[in-house]
């Protein structure tokens, strides 16, 4: 019987002690055992690296990295060097996977077609306290760079890929220069430049996502917008089945939403350039067109309108999920 790893798994770790044995667990654990596990700590000051050594001591799957603080794309990077596996996961360490992630991804990978190079499972979301309320829509089959932009990055997050190795020897590593998109960015130069440029996505809820915790990237929207800017205007070119424009309907949604005006209507001029007739056709486009008409007192109050039905939501869910 061959042993010998197939899957790399990584997890980039700051600051997550109250989370990251639930992600050590979720990894070894998997039905998949042949598995090289790194955790890189990034230069955490709380006790994330003595509970990953104390794991690391009972199961010889597991490796602790510790390195000076330089961002999760670095530490990826660090984690991508230091494995050597034909297939690459990353798990970011306050999430974790559902037992059978790996076991599907690689099932998946098998019967695939040849240019698919990644997996993708969708997601749960999770409060800080790990309550579930609620499942991201992602879309399943195979994704394109134009489907990666226009549905802006369908697996999400970088916790749901399966990917192989062989896209990383081709096209390089992240790009830990990037303030944000550090995942997306890679996503898409994939599925720009490597031999197996699609992304297949599984209909299958197999991986739980901390929503926007204390101290998380994800907070920080103006450096994400800032990332994302550079981005679009890199990828959104090379689109081959559908206008460039497509690419900023979401994008400038998201912006008006969290009250980047200026950026917001940046991006609206680039959605613009596809035609009203075109995003008309897409429930986005609609929301774009409606947001991009209000102007700033009208915004201002969708967006508190938004807010508040938001939080509802939450709330309820969180109330039927815990019984």
């Amino acid at each position: 019987m061959n042993d010998a790893p197939m899957v790399s798994v990584v997890t980039p770790a700051y600051n997550v002690g109250p989370w990251i044995g639930q992600a050590m667990d979720s990894v070894l654990s998997q039905t998949e055992g042949r598995i090289e596990y790194v955790v890189v700590d990034d230069g955490s000051t709380d006790d994330t690296a003595a509970i990953v050594a104390e794991r690391a001591g009972r199961d010889p799957r597991l490796r602790l990295i510790r390195t000076d603080n330089g961002g999760s794309g670095r530490a990826r990077n660090v984690g991508i060097t230091a494995t050597s596996a034909p297939f690459v996961a990353f798990l970011d360490g306050d999430d974790r996977w559902h037992k059978d992630f790996l076991s599907t991804a690689l099932a998946t990978l098998a019967d695939a077609a040849p240019l698919v190079g990644a997996t993708y499972s969708h997601t749960r979301v999770l409060l800080e306290s790990g309550r579930v309320v609620g499942m991201r829509w992602q879309p399943a089959g195979i994704c394109d760079i134009d489907r990666l932009l226009v549905d802006h990055n369908p697996p999400h997050n970088g916790s749901s890929l399966v990917l192989r190795r062989s896209c990383f020897d081709e096209v390089g590593t992240f790009d830990a220069s990037l303030r944000s998109g550090v995942d997306f960015e890679m996503w898409l130069r994939i599925a720009a430049k490597s031999a197996t440029p699609a992304f297949q996505g599984i209909r299958r809820w197999h991986v739980d996502m901390r929503l926007m915790r204390t101290g998380s990237i994800s907070r920080d929207r103006t450096g994400r917008y800032q990332a994302l800017e550079k981005i679009l205007g890199e990828y959104a070119p090379m689109m081959q089945r559908r206008h460039p424009g497509l690419a900023y309907v979401r994008p400038a949604v998201f912006a008006y939403r969290d009250g980047h005006d200026e950026i917001g209507d940046r991006w609206a001029a680039e959605a613009l350039t596809a035609g009203t007739a075109a995003l008309r056709r897409d429930v986005w486009g609609v929301a774009l067109l409606g947001w991009h008409k209000a102007g700033p007192s009208g915004r201002a109050r969708m967006r508190a309108a938004r807010d508040a039905a938001r939080g509802g939501v939450y709330r309820v869910a969180a109330r039927v999920v815990g019984g």
